[in-house]
């Protein structure tokens, strides 16, 4: 076969290594798909599947080989997803449908089977998830949608204490401690419900709605705390009336610790030390939600001037009108001055497999765009009140 009978094939093959190219330019450097990785894996594999086709029909054999490779790899392939039809197929499905649906975003506290955590990367055929033990775990997508998934929404949770008191102790005296308790927590709608009436003892079970699910992990361990100061300032035993000891005491003995004299709460006066367990525990996930942060305000942004000059033009004051004029361009050259700096992150490597001697430069480059995309997202949302404002007025 002379050489230049190969040229169709081997354009071919040069045009879809440029699509590659060009794909990966375009997801990278002009943010298309940024924060759908998924959308994007699959667009390659489209392209690597086309090509090889192409290049199959244009290769310079008769009609007949072309069929018998054809149905060679037609079998190949049909093997292939045969043997993968429960990992590699139905994690795929999986991926799609996760995309569909949506149930979770980057960040969000979620629980499959016995793994809970918070969620760090959404892939095509797998989902990454950062437990209370800092560990990255992969969960195949198709556990997500073929068992039960817990999502803890961003707008708030139930959490709760479940503790056991005596018959001898009064009901309304053991509610008014616990909503106390959950007070002092700061949860909204507090309540206390009693779940069992048992032989000899009753269950009681205090909760309430948590806004700020950043902290859910300090915020549980904190309602804990408070449940038991509560109920010892009350002076009501958390133990059960079956409770044994081996050593004799008085009967006048209550078991809780001794309260403090005056001088010991002088002396123990400050605070005790707060220590946010979830920046150390979620650390890649708290990351991988501020970058999606960063991404959705800064995407938006564009649009959100578009939308206000257009609101601009109907206003009738020239002089109002002309100082919201000069405020969005400040604006526009405001995003433009940012950008760069949006693209740097982007040019990072993955959060979860950033090197240690990156992690820091990471981390400060993160909070200051951070700091700077919120900043003028409020800009933006002082001027639409001020555009809408006006037009009211206009009414």
């Amino acid at each position: 076969m002379a050489l230049d009978q190969f040229i169709p094939s081997m354009m071919i093959l040069l045009v879809t290594f440029l699509l590659i190219i060009l794909f990966d330019f375009l997801f990278k450097k002009r943010n298309i798909f940024s924060r759908d990785k998924i959308i994007q894996q699959m667009i390659f594999v489209v392209i690597l599947v086309t090509g090889l086709l192409l290049i199959l029909f244009s290769l310079p054999i008769d009609f007949e080989n072309k069929n018998l490779i054809l149905t060679f790899v037609s079998i190949i392939i049909g093997a292939i997803i045969a043997f993968s039809s429960t990992t590699f197929v139905a994690n795929a499905m999986a991926g799609i449908m996760l995309r569909l649906i949506h149930p979770f975003r980057v960040g969000d506290f979620i629980k499959a089977d016995e793994t809970f955590g918070r969620v760090t990367e959404v892939y095509f055929l797998h989902t990454q998830v950062q437990s209370m033990d800092r560990d990255l775990i992969t969960i195949p997508n198709m556990t997500l949608v073929s068992k039960p998934l817990k999502t803890i929404r961003s707008s708030g949770t139930i959490i709760k204490v479940t503790v056991s008191l005596g018959y001898d102790i009064s009901r309304k005296k053991i509610e008014k401690s616990l909503l106390k308790a959950a007070e002092t927590t700061g949860l909204d709608n507090p309540f206390v419900h009693i779940e069992k009436l048992g032989d000899f003892s009753v269950t009681y079970k205090v909760g309430g709605l948590l806004k700020n699910v950043e902290g859910l992990i300090t915020a549980r361990s904190d309602f804990k705390k408070n449940v038991m100061d509560a109920l010892h300032d009350s002076d009501i035993e958390i133990v059960s009336p079956t409770f044994m000891n081996q050593r004799v005491f008085s009967e006048d003995y209550v078991c809780m610790p001794p309260k403090e004299t005056a001088a010991e709460k002088m002396k123990n006066k400050e605070p005790e030390p707060r220590v946010m367990t979830e920046e150390i525990v979620f650390d890649k996930a708290i990351l991988a939600q501020m970058l999606d942060r960063i991404y959705t305000t800064a995407d938006g942004l564009t649009p959100r001037r578009k939308e206000m000059e257009e609101k601009i033009k109907e206003i009738g004051d020239e002089t109002l009108k002309g100082k919201l004029k000069d405020q969005l361009n400040l604006l526009a050259q405001r995003e433009e001055e940012i950008r760069p700096a949006i693209q740097n992150l982007r040019d990072f490597p993955d959060i979860t497999a950033l090197p240690d001697d990156q992690h820091d430069v990471y981390v400060r480059s993160l909070i200051e765009t951070e700091k700077d995309i919120t900043l003028l997202s409020n800009r933006h949302m002082d001027i639409e009140k001020k555009t809408d404002t006006a037009l009211e007025k206009q009414q």
